[in-house]
């Protein structure tokens, strides 16, 4: 696109719409100025650069207690699984020992019956003998080696030896499980009174964060009230002004054709021949005759306190591509709704340059834009969770900047 011609103000004459409008964007340049200048004593960014900061240590906070609650859950659903394992595991045992019980019950019968027909049959002496075991081992013992045991009474002995045996392992594993069940149940009191604790230290700590993050919105919500009324008085008082000063010119241009007699209306206008720009500063985009940089400043104020929406370009919620491409249309100037394709529509500039209605960009590669105020500030879509508002303009991220109207 060739390079516009630099436009300059028109001289005053006796069509006061004109000179009004022309002295109302004059004005507004300076209240915004102003305004940004006054503002500074109103802030107190220490203060909320501190909020912020241990706003941030909270967060951290509460991300070192969710990991740790994380992990108290997990202890504690371990130790549960492992009461129920044991359990089932006790349970299955008392099983087989009620059986192994049954068996040696019946075995032991069986052979019980045994002796009794070695009693009815056999020798008195012998049955003495086996009366008189000390235990069922000497029994058993005795018993082995009787030459009138035949081989199925041997079987009978054994299997009451298995059984009783089997009997023995039964009771030992059972006792160890139920033993077991008391540790594991133990263990998952421990860790469910740990998640309690934790989590109520969860919930101390989240409280306290939202009343610094409450306080800090209503802080910032405040200064951004001030801000805006401020501007908003400003540009009245701006308006007035320009009215007056439009409705004094034209009295006396009136006052000075009268004395003349003249009795045509001349109306003088001075035309800058287009002027050629440095190669390398492109203008991209349309900008008309009518746009003014303090006009675009001025409908930008009327936009504080909008929410934050990704992708958003409306007062209902902007992103901050968004936001700028928003207000520069309002003074018929098409943007991108993008900062990175917004940086290259202008004439690149150094900060020193920066005047009010630039836009001033961050980060490498480019992700956030917003339009300079004036003052060492700017207006701009702050982000998520946050709204349209003033801020100082960023230093460690800063970019560059570029001036979309000449």
């Amino acid at each position: 696109m060739d390079p516009k011609p630099i436009r300059e103000a028109p001289i005053i004459t006796g069509k006061s719409g004109g000179i009004g409008r022309r002295l109302i964007f004059i004005f507004t340049v300076f209240a915004v100025v102003g305004l940004v200048v006054g503002e500074a004593a109103l802030a107190e960014p220490a203060a909320i650069t501190k909020a912020k900061n241990e706003a941030e240590e909270l967060r951290e906070h509460i991300d070192e207690l969710s990991r740790l609650l994380d992990a108290a859950v997990e202890d504690y659903n371990y130790a549960k699984a492992k009461l129920a394992e044991t359990k089932e595991a006790a349970q299955q045992t008392q099983l087989c020992l009620s059986k192994a019980e049954a068996d040696l019950e019946i075995a032991t019968a069986v052979f019980m019956e045994r002796l009794v027909e070695i009693y009815k049959h056999g020798d008195l002496d012998i049955l003495d003998t086996l009366m008189g075991s000390s235990s069922f081992a000497d029994l058993v013992e005795f018993a082995n080696v009787m030459e009138r045991i035949t081989e199925q009474d041997a079987r009978v002995v054994e299997q009451v030896r298995l059984y009783e045996q089997e009997v023995t392992v039964r009771r030992a594993e059972l006792a160890q499980q139920l033993e077991d069940e008391k540790v594991y149940a133990a263990e998952a009191e421990a860790a469910k009174g740990k998640v309690a604790a934790q989590l109520a230290a969860n919930e101390k700590a989240l409280e306290g964060k939202e009343a610094q993050i409450a306080k800090l919105k209503a802080e910032e919500a405040a200064r951004q009230a001030r801000l805006a009324e401020e501007a908003r008085r400003r540009a009245e008082e701006a308006r007035k002004k320009a009215a007056e000063e439009a409705t004094r010119k034209a009295a006396e241009k009136a006052a000075q054709q009268a004395t003349t007699k003249t009795t045509t209306k001349a109306t003088t206008k001075t035309t800058q021949k287009p002027t050629t720009l440095n190669p390398t500063q492109s203008v991209k985009v349309s900008v008309p005759e009518s746009a003014s940089s303090s006009e675009v400043v001025s409908i930008a104020m009327q936009y504080l306190g909008c929410p934050y929406v990704w992708g958003g370009e409306s007062p209902s919620g902007f992103d901050c591509s968004g936001f700028v491409m928003y207000v520069y249309k309002k003074v018929g100037v098409k943007l991108p709704h993008s900062s990175r394709l917004q940086y290259g529509c202008g004439q690149q500039i150094s900060r020193g340059e920066l005047r009010p209605g630039d836009l001033v960009f961050f980060y490498t590669p480019i992700s956030h834009v917003g339009i300079y105020i004036g003052g060492g500030q700017m207006i701009h879509a702050a982000g998520s969770g946050k709204n349209v508002r003033i801020n100082d303009v960023w230093t460690n991220s800063y970019h560059g900047a570029c001036r979309i109207i000449r």
